[in-house]
């Protein structure tokens, strides 16, 4: 338990606490490391094949369910706080931001990936072993690195989710199936949009752009003859 979280602060500070650039690949090798151990501990404690549950189509499709009803509860959730703390909304922004920071395909897969690892860290592991409570407290937690109470307030809650569909499954697929769901349609299909505008990132690009491009020069004027 005490090598578990000292393992979770060592990965987020490891991906949050160092410059962005590098991001997508400090989140593969942070992933494969929370997998490594997830499932080398509950190996060791013959729990693998319980946490892990029946492999059905039911329990992907209760996860589906599940990641994309809270996908829109996210939306909506976000239309109020951004409204009423602008902070919030800038620090929305500030996330996106990582997203174009590196190839799409090196993004699915890292989101993919880190999802499962979460899962089977927080929910597999601790979740199983001291309750939800204190597994919901220590996934909430390691996002202080990232130094945004929007990103430790997602945390929560969707750690209550999943670790709800999890305690409810008794099983992982469904939690990190609608994991996995939540985060890649929030990257990648239905992003959180700025109160007023569009994708924030895209917005702010586009003004970059608009900014950049070269002006028609003003037409010359003759100047008469003397």
């Amino acid at each position: 338990m005490a090598a578990a979280l000292v393992l979770a602060a060592a990965v987020w500070a490891f991906l949050f606490a160092l410059p962005r650039d590098g991001l997508w690949t400090r989140t593969w090798i942070s992933a494969t490391v929370l997998i490594a151990f997830s499932v080398a501990a509950l190996a060791s404690a013959d729990r693998l094949g319980d946490v892990v549950g029946p492999i059905t189509a039911l329990e992907a499709a209760i996860g589906l369910g599940v990641g994309g009803a809270w996908l829109v509860a996210t939306h909506v959730g976000h239309a109020v706080l951004c409204r009423l703390f602008p902070s919030f909304l800038a620090q929305i922004n500030d996330l996106y931001r990582i997203r174009d920071r590196a190839p799409l395909a090196s993004m699915v897969g890292a989101i993919a990936a880190m999802g499962l690892a979460e899962e089977l860290l927080f929910r597999g592991f601790l979740q199983d072993r001291v309750g939800l409570l204190i597994a919901l407290a220590a996934y909430t937690g390691v996002q202080v690195f990232e130094r945004k109470w929007a990103l430790a307030l997602a945390a929560l809650l969707g750690g209550a989710v999943w670790g709800l569909l999890f305690w409810w499954r008794d099983g992982l697929v469904a939690p990190v199936v609608a994991h996995v769901l939540w985060t890649g349609a929030l990257t990648f299909v239905w992003p959180l949009k700025g109160c007023d505008s569009g994708d924030p990132v895209q917005d702010e690009i586009a003004e970059a752009r608009t900014a950049a491009s070269p002006t028609a020069a003003p037409s010359p004027v003759a100047e008469e003859a003397p």
